[in-house]
């Protein structure tokens, strides 16, 4: 009974005609990951069973697309319809609440009004930020240039990454260079220091699984909290004194204070202009069609999941393509 339950969907694909790699009780196919890199397994898989194949990510049932014509199709002329994505953080009672976790209306309504900051408008009310934030890296740089010294770049970028963040985001100026120990820093990175006992049984186990085991995220609770403390905390000092911000957490406040949409036509301009910035009339259109007509409220959780994005998704990816990049240079100096 336990193998059947466990194996319960493995003729999902097959049924429907279509081919893919065998999968295994409770892990699917996901253990061939550790055996062959990823990039490198779906290119063996994509010459063994076609552009189209499924595989199965422990129990459930997943297809894989390789033809670009249909990919765009998916993402871009139909994404009105293929909209939700896979809820890893399902069970945790704030992270399931981010962008990119939610689904349905709830995305559509957070998107409508997380969109905006990022038009181009908004983003030059940061560069003065932003240049305060480069100098003060320049000027660290300039500490190992003068002495001669080697410097393992990566954190570094880490440090500048967080201060932009931290900043640009949430008005809060962080001592990342002259305090090795920078909470900011230090959590962000746990974020990503995940381990195996925490990380399989999320991509694996249902729901009610890791309801019994108490595994509701990939990070120790502890390091989520932190982020979640600094925003309640610059919340609660902004409702106090009144002051107003050009940043992230200000525009999610004023979502929070008034659903009503003081400037539609700006809003508007705010969202077309911001998201598929390079993409053409037909991506546009579809963007519109997505997000038009969605109220604009958000609750005090979907901001901490929100704030918890913010920081999270942007110091590991900015900070190692910006270690790429300066490898290039070093290595293409002409």
């Amino acid at each position: 009974m336990e193998t059947t339950y466990l194996t319960r969907n493995f003729n999902y694909w097959s049924k429907r005609g279509i081919n893919g790699p065998k999968p295994l009780p409770i892990v699917g196919t996901y253990l061939y990951q550790f055996k062959t890199p990823r990039p490198h397994l779906s290119l063996q898989w994509q010459e063994k069973y076609g552009k189209i194949y499924g595989v199965y990510n422990g129990n459930a049932p997943l297809l894989v697309v390789a033809e670009p014509e249909l990919i765009k199709q998916i993402c871009v002329k139909d994404f009105n319809i293929f909209t939700d994505r896979n809820r890893n953080q399902r069970n945790h009672p704030i992270l399931s609440r981010h962008l990119v976790a939610e689904n349905g209306d709830d995305w559509k309504r957070i998107r409508s009004i997380v969109t905006p900051t990022f038009s181009s408008n908004k983003m030059k009310k940061m560069y003065p930020m932003i240049r305060r934030c480069l100098e003060d890296f320049i000027n660290e740089l300039e500490v190992y240039a003068k002495d001669r010294k080697e410097i393992d770049i990566k954190p570094m970028y880490g440090k500048y990454t967080m201060d932009v963040i931290s900043t640009c985001a949430f008005a809060t100026k962080t001592n990342t260079y002259k305090d090795p120990n920078d909470p900011f820093v230090l959590n962000a990175q746990k974020v990503f220091q995940t381990s195996v006992k925490r990380l399989l049984p999320l991509l694996l186990f249902p729901k009610f699984v890791l309801k019994l085991l108490n595994i509701t995220h990939a990070a120790e609770e502890s390091v989520n909290e932190f982020f979640f403390n600094i925003t309640r905390r610059i919340m609660k000092e902004r409702k106090n004194s009144h002051k107003k911000y050009n940043d992230f957490i200000e525009l999610l406040m004023n979502a929070q204070k008034d659903s009503t949409n003081n400037n539609p036509k700006e809003d508007e301009n705010d969202v077309n202009e911001a998201h598929h910035v390079n993409e053409g009339k037909e991506e546009k259109e579809v963007e519109k069609k997505i997000l038009s007509n969605v109220d604009k409220y958000i609750t005090e959780e979907e901001i901490l999941a929100q704030s918890w994005v913010f920081f999270v998704a942007g110091y590991e990816t900015t900070a190692t393509t910006l270690t790429f990049a300066s490898y290039e240079l070093a290595l293409n100096q002409d």
